[in-house]
Parts: structure tokens; C-alpha cells; sequence
């Protein structure tokens, strides 16, 4: 059997400290610098290259003439345009855009031009000190809560590593967001655990054994709430809307956003929880990019589907199991949900309830999709699924015939070890192509093999090496 080997993976965790009771002279500082770099990153956006190479040689030397910033924010203001001008052109591929602008952006300080220290003071114990030039540092008191301070502490002790700090101004108050970062180790997994975000169900998960291909422990997670928090607000912007008052427009959209924030992190929170209660887990979620544009829909619907939040709900999902020490990987949606997990044939989905109409199985829709990601998953990874040995058809290229009549009656080895399957290629008979039918006897394990690496390729997953038991 295929085994996989341990994997390390950098994980990245952006903690937000505020800053607590500057004096003037510091909060003069800070504005002064922001609005100097502000203007240096719309220099570099002027020259329209997403190329940090050209910016450097063509405009470092004059930048730093002309801001007067160290090298480092000189550098990190270069990084920012090439960022925006990136993300513009991006965007421009699919829908109209304005040209971009950043009439205020947030100033990145890199590692060669801050230090965070702690200090036994009682304003508070942490205190972040910024180079801005050579002659201008400004030392901030830097107030975090009880779990960010947790992880400050252990990256001062060397557990993370600090990567960038990035100030940023909001409603008159400045707030330090520091990025970490560090290394984690995964192990060969036993348990496959396989998430379906949806827009009714914002999480259905299932989880499989590498020894047992019966889904274990389904959990549901329901998207009523937030369904309602998306209509209460909707309805309130609708009348500000037609009131004109766009400043509460605004003001309601930032609390909206905060309580749906508050809770896909509750969600995925529990979703980790859930995962722990397995053996060596690892997480199968669908690559759901450009779904917005792939789905033709009404116009109500067409607006919930823009406010799902599925992105983010899967980027909280894997940064807290990457943290846990939980692997996630992200798999083709193709067919997920229209999939029989028990016989592989593929239907039409009608309301909640999947019917099979070939082997007559009735099952949640969602809760279908959850045990082919998990199926597939564990395929892809190299254990074979014994539910169904036929694979989808796009990754087909043999196909089995279990013949019961025996390999013993010719001389052949047990069934357990050998299986007779129809090879089909195509071959050219008189310049034309036709498709040559061969019968042949292969090694059981060799077939299992086969399988799992149609199903990898299909999948977009690593294909596993072939090794015989």
C-alpha cells in the first residue's frame, strides 16, 4: 500500500495589537509618515509595472531622494505598488475597473527597520519601535488581548517568526498588525475528513477511516443566521439607501461585516474541534474558484450567491488546522454533489435529498458531496475506496469486470490477488481512429494502484508511487 510522508508547511497567523495612549508628538509622526508613503507608493503606481526588478533599478535611488525613507520602507512601499498594480490587472480580466489609486495605504515595516520588545512597565508590556529614517525612531506601548498576547510571548521566546508589522490608521486610532510565521509538521494520516461548503449549510463534514470506507460522524453546521444577519442589514441599507443617507450606508456595512466574521470564526473553529476527534486527520474542501461566474441564476438568488462568504470561511478553516497540526487540501469540485458516494453513477440534484436512480440510494445532497471529497481525498492520497472500484469518467482508462468464474479453473492465482479488466486504447485501422478492446489479468494491487493515480491526476493531487505488498 502507498504510504505518504510527513510534510512541512509554513503557516502564517496576522495578530492586531492597537496603540495605547500615544503622546502627540508620536501620533504627529506616524500621520506624517503615512502621508509621505501614501504619496511614494502612487509614485511607483505611475510607472504601471507589476515588476519589482525594473522599479528597483529604475526608481530606488530617486525614491530615496525624494521621500527621504530608509531603504527598508523605500523598499516595502515598492512591494505595495507592485501588490495594488498586480491585483488591478487582475481584476481588470473579468470586470471594468478605474485605474488604482491608494489615497491612504497602511506603512509595512519589515525586520530590518522594527523590534518588538516586552518590558516590565505597567502601561503595558509590550512595545513596538519603528526606524523610519536614520535620525526619526518612535517607540509605541502596544496592547493586545489575552490569546494575541499569548502568541506574542511565544514568538518572542522563538516559537514564530516575525515577519512584517504593517500600521494602520482607523477611526483616529493607530493598530499594529504583526505577521508570524513558522513551520509545522504533518504526519501520514488515517482519518479523512471531507468538508462541503455550501450557501444553505455553510459546513457539512464527514469523516473516513483508512481502514474503513463507512462514513463516520457527520456533523452539520446550519446558515440560518447568517442568512438572517445578511437579510436584516440588506433590508436597512435598502431604506438608508433610498433616504440618502450614505454615511450610515457605511457605518452598517462595517457591523455586518464584523458579526458574519464573528461567526465563520465560530464555525471554523468548531470544524477544527471536530476533526481533532479523529486519529491523525486530514482535511479534503473543494477549489470552488470562479463558481460565482460558472452558475447562471435568478436575480435573488444571483445576490446571495455574491454575499456567500465561502472564501473566507475555507481561509479560517485551514489557518486554525494548520495550527492544530492538520493538513488541508483542496480538490476539483467537479460532480461532487451530483456523485453517488455508494455506485459512482452521476444524476440530476432536485431540493435537498440526493436520489440515486441507478442503486436507489436517498442522502442529504450536501452530505453526499462531504463523502466524495472524503472518498476522493483518500484516493488521491493513495488508499484505495472499496465502495465502488469504477472510476468517474473523465479519469477513466480501464475498466473492471469482476469475473467470478474463476482465474482458479485456468491455473491462475486466488481471486484476492489477480482480477481480469478490459484495457480499451485508441489505434489507427486503415487511417482511421478506432478504439482496440483487450482483455488481460493484472495484480489486484496493481489495479488499486491505477485507480488511485487517475483519480490523482484527475483531482489535481500528487500521483502516489507504486509499491507491492
Amino acid at each position: 500500500m502507498v504510504k505518504t510522508r510527513s510534510k512541512n508547511e509554513s503557516v502564517s497567523l496576522t495578530i492586531i495589537g492597537k496603540v495605547l495612549r500615544p503622546n502627540k508628538w508620536k501620533i504627529l509622526a506616524l500621520n506624517r509618515c503615512q502621508e509621505r508613503y501614501s504619496k511614494l507608493v502612487r509614485w511607483y503606481l505611475s510607472f504601471s509595472s507589476t515588476s519589482k526588478k525594473f522599479l528597483h533599478e529604475q526608481c530606488y535611488s530617486e525614491a530615496r531622494k525624494r521621500f527621504g525613507f530608509n531603504g527598508a520602507l523605500t523598499q516595502t512601499a515598492r512591494d505595495k505598488a507592485v501588490e495594488i498594480m498586480r491585483s488591478f490587472k487582475t481584476l481588470s480580466k473579468r470586470m471594468k475597473c478605474r485605474e488604482p489609486s491608494s489615497k491612504r495605504v497602511s506603512i509595512r515595516f519589515d525586520t530590518r527597520c522594527f523590534t518588538l520588545e516586552r518590558a516590565n512597565t505597567k502601561l503595558t508590556p509590550y512595545w513596538l519601535t519603528l526606524k523610519i529614517n536614520k535620525n526619526t525612531k518612535i517607540t509605541l506601548p502596544i496592547k493586545f488581548g489575552e490569546k494575541q498576547a499569548e502568541l506574542v510571548d511565544s514568538a518572542l521566546n522563538g516559537e514564530w517568526k516575525v515577519c512584517t508589522v504593517e500600521m494602520v490608521k482607523r477611526d483616529k486610532e493607530w493598530y499594529a498588525h504583526i505577521s508570524l510565521k513558522k513551520e509545522v509538521a504533518y504526519d501520514e494520516p488515517e482519518t479523512f475528513i471531507g468538508i462541503d461548503i455550501g450557501e444553505w449549510n455553510p459546513v457539512v463534514a464527514v469523516a473516513v477511516s483508512k481502514y474503513n470506507d463507512k462514513p463516520i460522524q457527520g456533523q452539520f453546521w446550519n446558515g440560518h443566521e447568517i442568512r438572517s444577519i445578511r437579510g436584516k442589514y440588506g433590508h436597512i441599507r435598502r431604506n438608508l439607501q433610498q433616504k440618502k443617507l450614505l454615511h450610515m450606508v457605511r457605518k452598517i456595512g462595517s457591523k455586518e461585516s464584523r458579526r458574519i466574521n464573528h461567526l465563520l470564526h465560530v464555525i471554523s473553529k468548531q470544524v477544527v474541534e471536530y476533526a481533532k476527534r479523529f486519529p491523525k486527520p486530514i482535511i479534503g474542501m473543494e477549489n470552488l474558484k470562479g463558481i460565482r461566474e460558472s452558475i447562471k441564476v435568478s436575480r435573488q438568488m444571483r445576490k446571495r450567491l455574491h454575499s456567500w462568504p465561502f472564501r473566507k470561511l475555507q481561509e479560517y478553516i485551514k489557518y486554525k488546522a494548520n495550527l492544530a497540526g492538520i493538513q488541508v487540501i483542496h480538490i476539483k469540485s467537479k460532480d461532487t454533489s451530483r456523485k453517488c458516494h455508494r455506485c459512482g453513477h452521476v444524476a440530476q440534484v432536485k431540493g435537498r435529498e440526493f436520489r440515486c436512480p441507478e442503486c436507489g440510494m436517498s442522502y442529504n445532497r450536501d452530505l453526499n458531496a462531504a463523502v466524495n471529497i472524503a472518498y476522493a481525498l483518500k484516493r488521491g492520497i493513495g488508499w484505495r475506496s472499496s465502495g465502488s472500484l469504477k472510476l468517474s469518467d473523465e479519469a477513466r482508462s480501464v475498466k473492471p469486470e469482476q469475473k467470478e468464474r474463476s482465474l482458479k479453473k485456468r491455473g491462475g492465482s486466488p481471486l484476492d490477488k489477480y482480477i481480469e479488466v478490459t484495457v480499451m486504447k485508441n489505434c489507427k485501422v486503415k487511417k482511421k481512429e478506432k478504439r482496440k478492446v483487450k482483455r488481460i489479468r493484472m495484480r489486484r494491487s496493481e489495479w488499486e494502484w491505477l485507480q488511485a493515480v487517475a483519480d490523482a491526476l484527475f483531482f489535481g493531487l500528487e500521483a502516489p508511487e507504486y509499491r507491492d505488498d
